[in-house]
């Protein structure tokens, strides 16, 4: 193993000697470097291929050059796959040494945005990671791997992992394992929780991590201004109280196999289980992943009389008490929103 590296070291002095002492770019560019750029390199990637991307990308000039160094030194056979970080227009033994040594990026930032579902965030993994999206939501999805999350942070196990993903920014290796990358956020929703003292609340008031989550989902769609899911949360718990139906848009689409901007009165009345314009109580479980804001609304409600709201058309609502007055702010809205066309 030693005389291998010897062997290598050998050979890039050599051509370190070459290329200064000739004054000439005989195995790639020696020009002025430029910016950093990220380069993936998936597990059991050829050669010719990571040198092409390497090209690609900027960060050689002489793919031709790139290509004969790894080959006369044998690394085209020892590439490791992982996230690299050269400059563009690098020289081609610096790349080749890199190649040799390994990946240099050890953690990618993955970004969880609020209001996510677990298809969307299942993506987001996997544009950032290289990882198996699907394997990802069969994970989320499988009650034996679920069993064994709830047990691991003290909840009785959901039917999907669906909402429990705390959208955050996380740092994960290349390629991780998809199962550690939902434990991880699952792991992340409970320390959050508890951070914040929620989870007493969640108790005091008599309510499920699940209930919570779901409601809390409700209004993470429902609201786009901070301050109003205060007031959302209580015209949805109000309802709740007195039996009726929650009547949110926002469950209606979740149900729908394709995403709609516009709902119709026929989409109302879509036969199923989160169509709480028919269903009364809350829907089988979260429509997304709710971020803290919309967490603590619903443990920590305004308190309002209100038991209906309507969108103005620019992220905020007008809110009622009786339907005659949401009837009214149903007209009210509709002339804001004509008016801003």
């Amino acid at each position: 193993m030693k005389r291998k590296h010897a062997l290598i070291a050998l050979l890039f002095v050599f051509f370190t000697l070459i290329l200064f002492l000739g004054g000439f770019v005989c195995f790639g560019f020696l020009g002025e470097e430029g910016t950093e750029v990220e380069v993936v390199v998936r597990k059991g990637e050829a050669a010719t291929h990571v040198v092409q991307m390497l090209a690609d990308s900027g960060v050689v000039s002489d793919p031709d050059a790139l290509e004969f160094v790894l080959k006369l030194t044998k690394i085209d056979r020892k590439i490791k796959s992982g996230v690299y970080r050269f400059r563009k227009n690098s020289p081609v033994l610096r790349v080749a040494w890199r190649l040799y040594k390994g990946p240099n990026v050890k953690g990618v930032l993955v970004t969880i945005p609020e209001g996510k579902r677990l298809q969307a965030i299942a993506g987001i993994v996997a544009r950032r990671l290289g990882n198996d999206s699907i394997r990802f939501l069969r994970l989320a999805e499988d009650s034996v791997f679920i069993r064994r999350i709830a047990e691991k942070y003290g909840f009785p196990p959901p039917k999907s992992l669906e909402g429990y993903l705390f959208p955050d920014s996380y740092k994960f290796s290349y390629f991780e394992d998809e199962a550690v990358i939902i434990d991880r956020m699952v792991g992340r929703l409970i320390e959050v929780l508890r951070q914040n003292g929620l989870l007493v609340e969640m108790s005091r008031r008599k309510m499920s991590l699940h209930e919570l989550l779901t409601l809390a989902s409700i209004v993470e769609c429902e609201a786009a201004v901070d301050s109003e899911r205060p007031v959302i949360a209580a015209v949805f718990l109000n309802r709740l109280k007195r039996g009726m139906p929650l009547e949110s848009c926002a469950t209606v689409e979740y149900a729908l196999p394709h995403h709609k901007n516009r709902l119709t009165y026929r989409d109302l009345q879509i036969n199923s289980p989160y169509n709480t314009y028919i269903h009364t109580g809350l829907p089988p479980g979260p429509i997304c992943s709710p971020g803290l804001n919309s967490i603590k609304a619903v443990l920590e409600p305004a308190r309002v009389p209100y038991l209906y709201f309507v969108s103005k058309g620019d992220g905020t609502h007008l809110f009622a008490r009786t339907y005659k007055q949401h009837l009214a702010n149903k007209r009210k809205a509709y002339f804001l929103q004509k008016r801003k066309r």
